[in-house]
């Protein structure tokens, strides 16, 4: 093995190595753009500047790394986009400059560990209109599933996307005061998944 391909190797050779990384009190280093206090991330969103660029590319990687090491888990953010979270952050942040990022991007996945993915689960393209998005087929299904539950989706949750989901999730929206598209935008994903069954 040459000297180039030994230094590639090295991340995921290590990485394997994390699953008990932390120390017996739970403590582990923070390196990177988790060490940033919350009010640098405030500005460099406001300024849409090329730190920020910088920090969502270490939250994929934060939460790719959270992926791999956390039990019976595929997707930590089944529905959740980087650019949601980084909304999220941000409000957190406006309130708490003081924080360091890497422990409040934990704390924000371990609210969304109950919805995580536990095993891969094929995409399924979703179109409404103008718009498109993929979402996990698993993801659709507990979609159907939350609409059923509160009397607005009729058919057997498959996971499929069909019109009678459109319809379902225009209602859930127009009940909720959101924009009635039908469309799983993140701000309407976020709120029926975090909402109370």
């Amino acid at each position: 093995m040459n000297r180039y391909s030994s230094i590639v190797l090295l991340p995921f050779l290590l990485l394997s190595a994390l699953a008990d990384a932390a120390d017996y009190q739970g403590r582990y280093a923070i390196h990177g753009a988790g060490l940033l206090k919350c009010k640098v991330f405030v500005e460099e969103k406001s300024r849409q500047s090329p730190a920020y660029m910088m920090i969502g590319g270490w939250m994929d990687g934060y939460i790719t790394a959270v992926n791999k090491l956390e039990k019976n888990t595929y997707d930590m953010t089944a529905y959740a986009s980087t650019e949601l979270l980084s909304v999220l952050l941000d409000r957190h942040c406006k309130d708490n400059p003081n924080d360091l990022l890497a422990p409040v991007l934990d704390a924000m996945l371990m609210q969304l560990h109950k919805d995580r993915l536990k095993t891969a689960s094929p995409m399924v393209v979703v179109r409404v209109g103008d718009f498109q998005t993929q979402l996990y087929r698993k993801t659709v299904r507990d979609l159907q599933t939350r609409l059923a539950d509160k009397k607005l989706y009729e058919l057997k949750p498959t996971g499929d996307w069909d019109a009678g989901t459109q319809q379902a999730l225009a209602a859930y929206q127009k009940a909720h005061a959101l924009d009635a598209t039908g469309f799983p935008d993140q701000k309407t994903l976020w709120q029926l998944f975090r909402s109370v069954p």
